[in-house]
């Protein structure tokens, strides 16, 4: 079955989102207005009743077929749906015995036939190869061409059948035709005599009970032989049937009737047909709704500016330049300008605690962040900036706003409670809780306590939690947990208005005092309220402060870090330009020297095939000069070194010093035992440093494997990420130093945090040309290959 056919035949039942949970997030309204941009009755319909899917899968199913409809419509318009209509209640009508449907229902019908065979001509070879999944969905629809050419051909554009719809009823009409003529013949004799004219009120043919009648003054009626259908409302005509016409007027009656009788058998009969095709025609009408939702979605991403984000099933949520479709709607309709606000939630961030001011737009930051993911979960298209990213959780979950249950006779902190309540019987890994003030309506030591406690429980169960909050319990608590991520909503201070930006890290004032000011409240009130804050919660919120400079100071450290790391691989790589700029020349030097020598040595040879070789002293001068020779080649000549196994040796051309540890004398290399590491190296490239046995030089705890083969391996299985970061930053460098262009570090599977930890590590490092997973063969993702420039 296409996709958006099966997705609207789901089972709404097994919905990750309670409908609290999407009234309180907006998420209806956002529906309609959605819906507005559809073009069908169905399709309205449709997008009325979207709800989120509870899998990344499905997800980017339903947003890979939007991309294509999208992109239709960006190259050739709208689709084909002008005319479409409901048809369920007129197939339903059609059912009981001895029914028919009326022609208008007919009419109805037949634009649904329009619409679909104006939608399967798009199915041509260009575009079933251009968009495939739009084509599938454009293939489900039914043959039904024969049957809309039966109704074109029954019914004329105003819905009258056509006289041609049957032989008996062209029959019938035709006759009926004949008739009229003959009724029409006789009153026009009556118009133009002489002696009837001046009788008539009009000279006119009128009809009355379908049947012809004269318009005769009142008074004069009994001067025309005939009967009397009626007088006027005035009194002033009198409406006669000749006696002449009776027999004409009765043969038209008789054929009016045996018409209707046709009529309502060619209904009939149409009707059968149309029960025929029942199912087709609902398979049509479903989809023709999913592409109206396709093209109403396309159409509210251009009117919105909104992108289909990333989607991920679990790690950092990151909305750019995120705005409130509720918000940018009104904007559009002439309301104020919508700040974009960027919102971040990194992966290893669990509890989200929004501070700020009373005014400060804590809550549509909230809604903002759980309406942008329910859209996303529902495949409608977000009004953010490319780039953007949203996590597909399994279900959500929230508490907005201070709505009391009224039949319950419960408080707003008691309607809290029970939400919450129900929140903790459904939460599980992979959860989205958002909780507004969370904590308020009672004793705020209390509150604060309670909300602490159930954000840490949600927590607990796995769910990632959105809280906004002026208790400073929370705060406090978001700021020395590192699960836990204070942001503040910006305000002005001076003006007392917000700035809708996010502030990260760093919890925000509730201004409360400075609001309450602002509204009138006394200044000698404001005051004394200030100086309780400074005997109760002074201590706090100095404290606070210290480690917001803390953190300051911390990132500036890493910042510096940063630099020098920068700079050490700058200089690692002057180093290495420099040692091969010298290695060049050095060769060079060698290969002139050595070509002097060969030089002289053909320059003496030719002397002696010369001067021949009986002369003794030629042939003392020639050994004289070959031993010469001789002695300027020593420096140069290089005598074959076979290292043993626990011999000291040097790399040529590096300065790295290492101990033997195998020694394969068929190709002629050698395992050695590097620092950390060990590398196979040609015995061209090695000397003998000394005849000293080698020594231990892994550092403590790390387990390095005997069998590592080619190139260089690490193993850091085992390892904490921070001493992994640090045998593998020497690891790396050692291998920059000895030339080496690939190496392997083994950090396993596991949970990924040692994988990911080494990941960030290489990303950040500008030796590192480039690495990836290795291959099945070459332990797949426990392992990960480094390319080195």
């Amino acid at each position: 079955m296409p996709f958006v056919l099966s997705t609207l035949k789901r089972n709404l039942t097994d919905k990750p989102v309670d409908t609290a949970t999407l009234d309180a997030l907006e998420f209806p309204e956002v529906l309609k207005a959605l819906s507005g941009f559809t073009a069908t009755p169905v399709g309205r319909e449709i997008a009325l009743e979207i709800l989120p899917f509870k899998d990344t899968g499905s997800v980017e199913g339903a947003f890979r077929l939007y991309a294509e409809a999208s992109s239709f419509m960006d190259e050739s318009g709208r689709f084909p749906l002008y005319g479409a209509n409901d048809l369920r209640t007129v197939l339903n009508r059609a059912f009981p015995a001895g029914s028919f449907l009326l022609a208008e229902e007919f009419l109805l019908i037949r634009e649904n036939l329009r619409v679909a065979v104006e939608l399967k001509k798009l199915l041509k070879p260009s575009f079933k190869k251009r968009f495939l999944l739009l084509s599938r969905e454009l293939e489900a629809l039914s043959s039904t061409v024969p049957l809309l050419r039966e109704l074109e051909r029954t019914f004329d554009d105003k819905g009258f059948i056509a006289d041609d719809a049957s032989a008996r009823l062209y029959d019938i009409r035709k006759k009926t035709l004949k008739v009229k003529e003959r009724a029409r013949a006789l009153l026009d004799n009556f118009l133009t005599d002489k002696k009837t004219k001046e009788l008539l009120q009009e000279d006119i043919i009128t009809i009355r009970d379908d049947r012809f009648v004269l318009c005769v003054v009142s008074g004069r009626q009994s001067e025309i032989p005939g009967i009397i259908h009626g007088r006027s409302g005035s009194g002033a005509t009198f409406f006669i049937e000749p006696m002449g016409l009776v027999e004409i007027n009765n043969g038209l009656a008789l054929l009016k009737r045996e018409e209707k009788a046709e009529e309502r058998e060619i209904l009939k009969a149409l009707t059968s047909r149309v029960l025929e095709a029942r199912l087709d025609l609902l398979r049509d009408l479903e989809v023709i709704a999913g592409v109206d939702l396709l093209q109403a979605k396309a159409l509210f991403a251009q009117k919105l500016k909104a992108v289909v984000p990333v989607l991920k099933d679990d790690g950092e949520i990151k909305f750019i330049g995120a705005r409130h479709p509720l918000l940018v709607m009104k904007e559009l309709s002439g309301g104020g300008a919508v700040v974009a606000v960027d919102v971040t939630i990194p992966g290893d961030t669990r509890v989200v605690v929004i501070s700020g001011a009373n005014t400060g737009g804590k809550t549509v930051a909230l809604k903002t962040i759980g309406l942008l993911t329910l859209m996303a979960s529902s495949a409608i298209p977000v009004p953010a900036a490319d780039g953007s990213e949203a996590v597909i959780f399994s279900a959500i979950f929230a508490d907005v706003g201070d709505s009391q249950d009224i039949e319950a006779s419960l408080s707003t902190f008691s309607a809290h409670v029970k939400r919450l309540s129900g929140f903790l019987s459904g939460v599980a890994p992979g959860s989205l809780v958002l909780i507004d003030e969370i904590g308020a309506g009672t004793d705020p030591a209390e509150g604060g306590a309670l909300g602490l406690a159930a954000v840490e429980t949600l927590r607990q169960r796995g769910a990632v939690v959105v809280v906004t909050t002026h208790l400073n319990i929370i705060k406090a608590e978001a700021t020395v947990n590192p699960a836990y991520l204070n942001v503040s909503v910006d305000f002005d201070e001076d003006t007392l208005r917000p700035l809708y930006r996010l502030v990260y890290g760093m919890p925000g004032a509730s201004f409360g005092l400075n609001i309450a000011e602002s509204l009138g409240l006394p200044g000698e009130l404001t005051d004394l309220a200030r100086s309780f804050i400074r005997e109760k919660e002074g201590a706090f919120m100095e404290s606070v402060k210290m480690i917001e400079e803390e953190k300051v100071e911390l990132a500036a450290l890493k910042e510096r870090l940063k630099e020098t790391a920068q700079k050490r691989d700058e200089a690692l790589k002057k180093l290495k330009e420099e040692r091969a700029v010298f290695l060049k020349r050095a060769s060079e030097r060698i290969d002139t020297f050595v070509g002097e020598a060969q030089s002289e040595i053909r320059e003496i040879t030719e002397r002696f095939k010369r001067q021949g070789r009986s002369g003794r002293g030629t042939r003392n001068e020639v050994f004289v000069a070959a031993e010469r020779v001789k002695e300027r080649l020593s420096p140069v000549k290089k005598e074959r070194f076979v290292p043993a196994p626990g011999e000291r040796v040097r790399i040529s051309g590096s300065g790295a010093k290492g101990v033997v540890t195998r020694v394969d004398g068929e190709d002629e290399r050698a395992e050695l035992l590097v620092g950390s590491l060990k590398v196979w190296v040609d015995f061209k490239r090695l000397s003998r440093v000394d005849s000293g046995t080698p020594v231990n030089l892994y550092p403590e705890g790390v387990d390095i494997d005997a069998d590592m083969e080619a190139a260089s391996t690490i193993n850091i299985l085992g390892m904490r990420s921070e001493e992994a970061i640090r045998v593998v930053s020497r690891f790396i460098d050692n291998a920059v130093v000895s030339g080496l262009e690939r190496v392997e570090i083994i950090h396993g599977m596991g949970t990924g945090a040692l994988k990911n930890a080494v990941s960030v590590y290489l990303a950040e490092n500008d030796v590192v040309k480039k690495f990836n997973i290795a291959g099945p063969s070459g332990g797949g993702a426990g392992v990960t290959v480094v390319e080195l420039k």
